[in-house]
């Protein structure tokens, strides 16, 4: 039986999908950080390989190399990345033949149904990823640090009280719901811990919801203008790269995958729309349906040469595991 492997690998988890020819999800594994930006290369390498173990162990099979695979993983950004990762999976035999992508580039081919368009990736970063029609493929590595994903605009949420609390920015309604969710008395206590160094990522990115809850709850304006601000810079990576590749007049995808897509109303999503239609009318925008890990299985199919047929996109999905499998936080079974 030939079989292929995809495997998205992430900071918070790592995700892995066994499956046959026709497309047949025979089994999955889930372990942890396998971002090497984050851990050791042979760390991340480790968790890789647990995850696949796994997917081979709930399939009731013996591991053996898979016939091709693909891993899409948040540590593969720059050219050394690629040649690194791709030399310690092959050291392990995962599969006879593979391809390292960037874990953007996965989750654009998972929404499209021949891999081209456009991906803006909303998490805790921000990335983008692009396929164009002639085949030239294209990610924003390290760029994505400087958009805002989760953890920038529960920074700016941050800051928005901060400058509330010292004059230099109007009333608020993020001040009430910062200080109730950190059980802080005031924003000088905020600005302790953060002058301190005892605020992360994951900090900010919790503060991120309050931005749209303070909008949609409790009507507050400066919070409506922080989300079309938002929506209007996250626009940027689309119009930006379908102008790099010459394609502002085509009619071509563009995915919005990630949590901060799945926000409170529509405002971020209309914000967005709004402006990428404004220099590329033919845009076609829609929120993702399928994970990354889907694109990373695709991938490893078209390594192998196989044409991925409507039938082999139906099994995919047939079989696919439980939603809580892909949530960071979840009870999974094996049912």
């Amino acid at each position: 039986m030939n079989l292929f492997l995809g495997v998205d690998g992430g900071k918070s988890k790592t995700i892995g999908l066994l499956a046959d020819a026709q497309g047949k999800i025979l089994g999955w594994g889930r372990s942890g950080n396998s971002d090497k930006y984050a851990v050791s290369e042979g760390q991340a390498l480790d968790e890789i390989g647990a995850c696949v173990s796994q997917a081979y162990q709930r399939a009731g099979l013996a591991i053996h190399p898979a016939a091709a695979g693909c891993f899409g993983l948040a540590g593969a950004d720059w050219p050394e990345d690629f040649i690194q990762l791709e030399a310690g999976l092959n050291q392990r035999k995962l599969a006879n033949q593979l391809v390292v992508k960037n874990d953007a580039q996965i989750a654009l081919r998972a929404n499209t149904r021949d891999g081209i368009g456009v991906v803006i990736s909303a998490g805790t970063h921000l990335a983008a990823a692009i396929r164009t029609p002639r085949n030239e493929e294209w990610f924003s590595g390290w760029y994505s640090v400087e958009g805002p994903g989760g953890a920038k605009i529960g920074y700016r949420v941050l800051w928005a009280v901060l400058h509330n609390s010292d004059g230099r920015g109007p009333q608020t309604a993020l001040t009430q719901l910062v200080l109730s969710q950190t059980n802080k008395s005031t924003p000088l206590e905020l600005l302790r811990d953060l002058s301190s160094g005892k605020l992360d990522e994951a900090f900010f990115s919790s503060l991120a919801p309050l931005l749209f809850k303070a909008y949609y709850e409790m009507g507050d304006s400066l919070a409506a203008q922080m989300i079309q601000e938002i929506g209007e810079e996250m626009s940027l990576w689309a119009t930006g790269l379908l102008t790099r590749f010459d394609l502002l007049q085509r009619e071509i995808p563009i995915i919005l995958s990630g949590g901060l897509f799945k926000s409170q109303g529509e405002l971020l999503i209309d914000t967005l729309r709004m402006h990428i239609h404004a220099q590329a009318p033919r845009a076609r925008i829609a929120l993702s349906q399928y994970e990354p890990v889907t694109g990373a299985l695709l991938y490893a199919y078209e390594v192998a040469g196989i044409d991925i047929s409507s039938e082999i996109l139906a099994m995919i999905n047939k079989t696919m595991p439980e939603s809580a499998v892909f949530r960071t936080d979840g009870t999974i079974s094996d049912a």
